[in-house]
């Protein structure tokens, strides 16, 4: 399903609906990992592609820290960590964890907003343990935790770790 475009924005509500009920069908109560992962791409990369054209569009000036935005940030947040949880999952656990969890879970730690809110705060813990778990590196996650941390989950910090992750993962 594509999420449509208003006035120059994408539509958040949709994209959230989309998201949540793809995280409660196949990941929240029914563990399909690899449907999730692939219900979850197509938004992923809608986006992402989204993301990097709005700025693109501007000259590379990010968008102010406002609702909108703070909304497409924290989704965006979200849908990197559900993609990278999925992604993660369906794998045999045998084998290598590729890098795009990681590059998936550590955008999520860095772009996510209003890191004190419980919600959120939770979500961090959450992302961070899959984090560790995928890293096998104690030290390097408790680098990105203190980082994501001394950020303060602040929007225009979260838009421009978003930015900056787009750009690499677009131009790959």
């Amino acid at each position: 399903m594509e999420i449509q475009v208003i006035r120059d924005h994408l539509d958040i509500v949709k994209l959230q609906e989309k998201m949540n009920a793809i995280v409660f069908d196949y990941l929240d109560t029914s563990n399909n990992y690899p449907k999730a992962m692939r219900e979850l791409n197509p938004l992923y990369t809608q986006v992402t592609t989204y993301y990097k054209a709005y700025i693109d569009q501007r000259a590379g000036e990010l968008p102010s820290a406002n609702t909108y935005w703070h909304l497409f940030i924290d989704c965006c947040a979200k849908l990197c960590y559900f993609l990278a949880a999925s992604t993660y999952y369906s794998s045999n656990a045998l084998q290598k964890t590729p890098e795009k969890v990681e590059r998936l879970l550590s955008i999520a730690a860095y772009s996510l907003p209003s890191i004190e809110q419980e919600e959120n705060e939770q979500l961090l813990t959450d992302i961070l343990a899959l984090l560790a778990e995928v890293l096998e590196d104690e030290e390097k996650t408790t680098i990105i935790r203190d980082e994501v941390l001394s950020q303060k989950g602040d929007v225009k910090s979260c838009l421009k770790q978003f930015k900056l992750f787009v750009d690499q993962e677009l131009s790959a």
